[in-house]
């Protein structure tokens, strides 16, 4: 990572009262990891209601760091926001294969954010059973879970 990205992160960070001793940066591989450590009752305004505040920043902050050759998915986590949230899509994958075992049926989940759905694929993505595909555009644009076809198992 550049000094030149550290300044942009702690830049952008400090409009929103944050200190760099409060900023937990990892790299690993294409993934660029940001961790703000603060009190969850403060956290809110940083996540906003469906955690589209949180999107946003994560947003801009790709954007900004992003703007040479390499690129480095971006994710930004609050007060361990994103861990929370991955237990309970955790959950909602077991329940719905669960439920795909039962009916054969492909399930679909409720809306989720672009980097709720790549949490989901990122599961799937080596899985011999099950795979994860994304259908519509926009704000309806879906996650499903079906069953790997025969021949690719």
């Amino acid at each position: 990572m550049q000094p030149d990205d550290l300044n942009k992160i702690h830049g952008l960070l400090g409009f929103f009262d944050i200190g760099s001793d409060q900023i937990l940066i990892v790299e690993e591989d294409d993934l660029l990891k940001i961790t703000i450590d603060m009190d969850e009752m403060e956290a809110g305004r940083l996540i906003g209601r469906f955690a589209t505040t949180l999107d946003s920043l994560q947003l801009l902050l790709s954007l900004m760091l992003n703007q040479g050759e390499i690129h480095r998915h971006i994710l930004l986590d609050v007060a361990g926001y994103r861990a929370r949230r991955l237990g309970t899509l955790e959950t909602m994958v077991e329940r719905a294969k669960t439920e795909i075992e039962q009916t054969g049926a492909p399930a679909a989940f409720p809306p989720l954010s672009s980097t709720e759905r790549r949490q989901i694929h990122l599961m799937f993505q080596d899985d011999a059973k099950f795979t994860s595909y994304s259908q519509g555009e926009g704000i309806d644009r879906r996650l499903f879970l079906a069953l790997r076809p025969a021949e690719a198992q």
